[in-house]
């Protein structure tokens, strides 16, 4: 009996050795997955800073050429759209992931409805964008098949882009008996 005991403290042991490493290598990987996670947003922020910051600047071009040309009403919304945007370009580039997360956890607790708009025009924006970009991505992988007028498939082929259908066989074969058969 004392070797039954003594085995089964074995295997538990075992098992708790087995758990330890396990979460270890868990631990691990989730500290890996943030710092890449860290270093992305740090990347993609700067990137959209950069963006934007450039974006800022067309517009002010835009709003000096406004003012040439009379339109100083507009020119002015024009430069307070570029204000704004200059302001988030340098944010998004000087800010790091931490600073970036922690001021959204903020806004998100001072004005959740705020927040939860901003994330469903965010959403929206982002699925558009997918949406958008998929028609480039696949179409070279749909092109071979035909697409009829009205209908798009998938929507991976846009009717700009879209094969023109087939000419119809059934009724050119029907037509060589005799008659036009419609076609003219």
């Amino acid at each position: 009996m004392t070797n039954v005991t003594a085995e089964r403290n074995q295997q538990q042991s075992a098992t708790e050795q087995v758990k330890e490493r396990v979460q270890d290598v868990a631990e691990q990987a989730k500290s890996q997955t943030r710092e890449q996670l860290r270093t992305q947003i740090n990347q993609r922020s700067t990137q959209a800073g950069e963006q934007v910051s450039s974006t800022a600047a067309a517009m002010r071009k835009t709003s000096e050429h406004l003012r040439v040309e009379g339109k100083d009403s507009v020119a002015k919304v024009v430069d307070g759209l570029a204000e704004r945007s200059e302001r988030l370009g340098s944010y998004l580039s000087r800010a790091d992931g931490d600073q970036i997360l922690r001021d959204v956890e903020d806004l998100a607790r001072r004005q959740p409805w705020l927040f939860v708009g901003g994330s469903a025009v965010v959403g929206f924006l982002a699925s558009r964008f997918m949406k958008a970009s998929s028609g480039n991505r696949y179409q070279g992988a749909v092109s071979g098949y035909p697409q009829s007028q009205g209908q798009l498939g998938t929507g991976y082929v846009s009717r700009a882009s879209a094969a023109p259908p087939a000419p119809d066989t059934r009724s050119q074969s029907a037509t060589t008996g005799g008659g036009s058969g419609g076609l003219d």
